[in-house]
């Protein structure tokens, strides 16, 4: 597609695409375009003049990404160099439609000492997680959409030891860990590599951690194997609590269909994931860790589970439990 032609159909976006405090663009309707703003929707004031001025915008954004809609297709989805996400969908899919949703990449450096200001979570909390990264012990840090699960996961893993060798696993953007002995291995179309292929190559390069962005299908087996040999590893997956991440790690194996039954995923789990953190965002657009749990393991075939950290409904604040980490002896 021509630039110019790009730069008119995407030009009653501009505004929007560079203000910093918009992390989401949500078009619904020609004079129905949606922001997030500081964790709120708002009614943004843009209008396109008509349906297919918002079909032009789709194609320009799908096209900056490299991609466009094949006949017939009405879903499209990219990613732009800035690791802006893009979603279009076009009628008769999108009901009166089409839309458009836009998710840009949230650049902002963040740090613990602003996670700390905003509430995200508490300095007991970073220090137990701190304790848990020394140990260390292998993370699947969960939450929702939006919950700031990714944010967490990537300050983890900076916060390993400098000495030791990083190999993450995933998009770049996704996952800009900064190390001092940190690589980065990512899927290709054109290197013909599944996730698990990368999975087993990151095995096989000398690391002290693995970390991988999201588990969302198969993958989760051979991660699950690889974690349970003695490499360190952390990872992200979403799910509102750690039992709901349990069990949706249990299905997420069962989508590898290797024959393997309910009680043996389960060992896998459990050899393979020692803490789970849960993260939540709030109506008022809070975002803010809710929840750690130990896995101490199997009784009689069930989790045995060991909360470490609540949140306090009343206070809203991330509170220790009694009990203590095993592995701080």
């Amino acid at each position: 597609m021509d630039e110019k032609v790009i730069r008119a159909a995407l030009a009653p976006l501009e505004p929007l695409l560079s203000d910093p405090d918009v992390q989401e663009i949500l078009v619904d309707a020609p004079d129905r375009v949606l922001v997030e703003r500081r964790g709120q929707l708002e009614v943004s004031g843009v209008i396109f003049a008509s349906p297919e001025a918002v079909r032009a915008a789709i194609e320009a954004a799908l096209s900056l990404g490299g991609t466009s809609f094949a006949p017939g297709q009405t879903v499209a989805d990219t990613r732009l160099s800035d690791g802006t996400r893009v979603l279009g969908v076009l009628p008769p899919t999108a009901v009166g439609g089409p839309y458009l949703v836009l998710r840009k990449f949230f650049t902002r450096a963040m740090t613990w000492e602003k996670l700390f200001s905003y509430g995200s979570i508490t300095r007991a909390g970073y220090e137990l997680l701190m304790s848990a990264v020394r140990a260390p012990v292998n993370i699947l840090v969960t939450g929702g959409n939006g919950s700031g699960k990714t944010t967490l996961l990537n300050l983890l893993a900076e916060s390993a030891p400098a000495h030791e060798r990083l190999v993450v696993v995933g998009e770049a953007e996704e996952l800009p860990v900064t190390h001092p002995r940190r690589i980065h291995l990512a899927a290709s179309s054109q290197a013909n590599l599944s996730v698990s292929d990368l999975l087993s190559t990151a095995a096989k390069m000398r690391p002290d951690w693995i970390v991988f962005s999201e588990l969302r299908g198969a993958e989760a087996l051979p991660l699950l194997q690889i974690f349970s040999l003695g490499v360190s590893g952390m990872t992200s997956l979403h799910a509102a609590s750690a039992v709901e991440a349990l069990a949706r790690l249990e299905a997420l194996c069962l989508m590898a269909n290797l024959g393997l039954g309910l009680a043996e995923i389960r060992a896998q789990i459990v050899s393979a994931f020692r803490l789970i953190t849960c993260q939540r965002r709030f109506p008022n657009g809070a975002r803010r860790l809710t929840e750690v749990v130990e896995v101490l393991g199997l009784e009689d075939g069930r989790y045995l589970l060991q909360p470490l950290m609540h949140d306090n409904a009343e206070t809203g604040q991330l509170e220790r439990t009694a009990a203590k980490p095993s592995w701080e002896g």
